[in-house]
């Protein structure tokens, strides 16, 4: 394994795209969505994603559902016009985290695609490509995981909120996710 240090999922920069020092704030907050499905959105520092996220995902109702949503071709080099959705149904929960653990560099410092975890009761935590988290539904299961780990409700500034945000791509997660699919059996799905 390489020992170059893992860069962050992304980062605010300004105009000129130089990091500006913005740390994202600790907080989650709720919020009703048209139709009234609610949601917590979850705001950490890059250095808290991976624990703060596994702790949620430890939380969903097995068995899971994995949806990789892949944004970017990092190879060719593009932002793909339509997102390619892959699936995979009915996977143990100890085998999901086994994968953010084993693709952790893939999962939390590339931003390449979003990663949509479903739990058997229809919850979901949505992690996306700037390293943003969704929790839906509002549930004080995940309140409660979110206070155990150290993050407060209230408000504050979420990294998506920037006027500039620099996406990380990193060539070493090509071949991690080629293995994270192939190891999945994650299929395409049109969603």
């Amino acid at each position: 394994m390489s020992t170059v240090p893992a860069l962050p999922k992304a980062e605010s920069v300004t105009r000129d795209g130089q990091p500006d020092g913005f740390v994202p704030d600790r907080f989650f907050r709720p919020e009703v969505l048209q139709g009234g499905m609610t949601r917590l959105v979850v705001s950490v520092p890059v250095d808290e994603l991976e624990k703060v996220h596994t702790a949620l995902v430890a939380a969903l109702e097995p068995p899971l559902k994995v949806l990789y949503v892949q944004l970017t071709d990092r190879q060719r080099g593009v932002q793909l016009p339509k997102p390619i959705q892959r699936v995979a149904v009915e996977v143990p929960r100890d085998r999901v985290m086994k994968a953010l653990s084993d693709y952790r560099r893939l999962m939390y410092h590339d931003g390449r695609h979003q990663l949509w975890i479903r739990g058997n009761a229809g919850e979901q935590i949505v992690l996306e490509e700037v390293g943003q988290v969704y929790v839906y539904p509002d549930d004080f299961t995940f309140r409660d995981t979110l206070l155990a780990n150290g993050v407060p409700e209230g408000d504050g500034t979420e990294l998506g909120a920037r006027d500039y945000v620099r996406v990380t791509f990193d060539a070493r997660c090509d071949d991690e996710e080629a293995s994270f699919i192939q190891e999945f059996h994650l299929i395409p799905w049109a969603g």
